[in-house]
């Protein structure tokens, strides 16, 4: 099948959009509209996050969380000491999303198991919860305030846990307009204060609350209305202050076990390690963020190579890896801004050309058939990353040996926008052919 030429561009008078198409076969340029023209790329800041972390940290890597304990256990089984938990920045700890992975409650328990084989009948000190190898901050500072109380805005903590989400469960009104009440969370949060605010709306009106919150307050304010017609009726929250959550259960698990803990101060003495609990292989971690779009697991990726690479678990020191990394591989960085590993800050940017780069680089790499995998299959033969935000659609992958991105941004009608880019992708197909594609003309935005 062959193109005599090819729009391969997004028509709107009000919006702005880039592309590029190589044929990575022969290097030849294909088709590009703006494509050195910086563009807020939504979730298509992953690919340049999860494949350097595949090659940074390698696909084998493992976090470490550790569970510990300081002073000594007497006669009578108890503990003078305190027990802790140590983060090592697992984004999959306490969920069973990825397999062979355990649940917060299967989790909780095993640690819980392993403190009981020490015959431990009460423990003097404190369930300590240990994030100290990041940083204290856990969301990024440009990331919107509408965002941080939702669970697609939870930040990265060195102790993370049920990748530091909750549902919230509400029985909303009879009436439109009436009240939805809070029914429960689950997991459960005694610690968490809800304002609500949140009304009934229309049937079949969907999801319309959001919650607003910072992410150490146990105080959180929803908005919105949830729709009438079901008995109950959730939506998704960022838990507050994951590692003392951490902390709460584990000492709520070992109560239930009859072991009391009296959490007293306790002057912290050397360590000794219990358990080592390890998270799923970067391999695995990097193919759930891309065919999910995990916020947190593009963070901890981040964090963590900030900590391999610069020997700080921050958001500041995991760009400074990525970006020097692909300065080291050649990639023109021209008009980049990294400001998240996730791309749900505004203010990263990238060019469709930068993307195109990565995207081919890792063609040579020994962990391409990974990389590949774990971008989710589109039209036909397409594997491509998809990124999506209010007035903001992207698109960058692989079409056999095309390697491709569209980027749009600032537009306000989404079905033109999804319009266009269905036919960029039949477009794209139709260049799929034995030998090489024929150059394509541009079209006027």
């Amino acid at each position: 099948m062959t193109a005599s030429w090819l729009p391969l561009c997004v028509a709107s008078a009000s919006s702005m959009a880039g592309s590029y198409v190589i044929d990575s076969s022969t290097g030849n340029v294909l088709h590009e509209k703006n494509s050195a023209v910086s563009f807020v790329p939504a979730s298509c800041m992953k690919i340049v996050t999860t494949a350097a972390a595949l090659e940074i940290l390698g696909a084998d890597y493992r976090f470490e969380t550790h569970l510990e304990y300081d002073g000594v256990i007497d006669a009578h089984h108890i503990l003078h000491g305190n027990v802790y938990i140590r983060g090592g920045g697992d984004p999959c700890l306490g969920s069973d999303r990825i397999e062979g992975a355990l649940s917060w409650d299967q989790q909780i328990g095993l640690w819980a198991d392993a403190i009981c084989k020490l015959g431990i009948k009460s423990i003097e000190g404190k369930v300590i919860p240990d994030a100290t190898k990041w940083e204290a901050a856990l969301a990024v500072p440009s990331w919107s305030w509408e965002d941080l109380g939702n669970y697609y805005g939870a930040g990265a903590c060195a102790l993370s846990f049920h990748e530091n989400a909750y549902v919230l469960f509400f029985k909303p009104s009879h009436e439109v307009g009436g009240p939805a009440t809070i029914i429960r969370t689950d997991p459960p949060l005694p610690r968490l204060i809800f304002q609500n605010e949140v009304t009934t709306g229309p049937k079949g009106s969907g999801d319309q609350a959001c919650i607003y919150g910072s992410e150490t307050s146990w105080t959180q304010c929803i908005r919105g209305s949830v729709p009438a017609g079901a008995s109950e009726f959730t939506i998704r929250g960022a838990i507050p202050n994951p590692a003392l959550f951490v902390a709460d259960n584990l000492k709520a698990a070992l109560e239930a076990r009859n072991i009391s803990v009296q959490s007293l101060s306790k002057a912290p003495t050397k360590r000794l390690l219990l358990h080592t609990t390890y998270s799923p292989t970067v391999a695995e971690i990097v193919h759930w963020t891309n065919q999910k779009s995990i916020n947190l697991y593009a963070e901890h990726l981040l964090k963590k190579m900030g900590e391999v690479r610069g020997q700080e678990g921050s958001t500041t020191a995991g760009i400074k890896a990525v970006t020097e990394f692909w300065t080291e591989q050649k990639i023109d960085l021209d008009g980049f801004y990294m400001a998240d590993g996730s791309g749900l800050s505004r203010k990263n940017l990238i060019t469709a050309t930068t993307l195109v780069q990565i995207l081919v680089k890792m063609k040579t790499s020994p962990h391409f058939p990974i990389f590949l995998a774990s971008l989710p299959k589109n039209k036909g033969i397409v594997r491509a990353k998809s990124g999506s935000m209010s007035q903001i659609k992207s698109y960058a992958g692989y079409a056999d040996n095309l390697v491709f991105a569209i980027l749009a941004n600032q537009f306000t009608n989404r079905r033109l926008i999804n319009n266009q880019m269905e036919q960029f992708f039949a477009d794209l197909d139709s260049l799929i052919i034995i030998d090489h594609p024929i150059p394509v003309r541009n079209c006027e935005l």
